[in-house]
């Protein structure tokens, strides 16, 4: 990610108007940059829970091979923010 856009962001996060809510849908937005189209499309973040991320993934499956991928994926997970906000994933599924 630029660093432009990571300082931009870190000022808009300092606002008092900045709430966890916001941080959910950033990250939602810039979810598909982050990961590629084709996580985005079968992946989706559903939350952020302190420094916790929620993501939504199709099967059993999915969620064993993600969680392969954990450093690489908390690694572009914390783009957006300078430092690491996020330092846990749990992946979630619908039976």
């Amino acid at each position: 990610m630029d660093p432009v856009y990571r300082k931009l962001i870190e000022t808009f996060r300092q606002s008092r108007n900045w709430d966890d809510q916001l941080d959910l849908e950033l990250l939602q937005k810039l979810w598909p940059s982050l990961v590629g189209e084709n996580l985005s499309s079968v992946t989706r973040v559903v939350s952020i829970q302190g420094s916790q991320v929620v993501i939504n993934v199709p099967n059993q499956l999915w969620r064993k091979q993600l969680m392969k991928m954990k450093p690489e994926l908390l690694k572009k997970i914390n783009e957006p923010w300078s430092g690491s906000k996020i330092t846990e994933i749990a992946f979630t599924y619908e039976n």
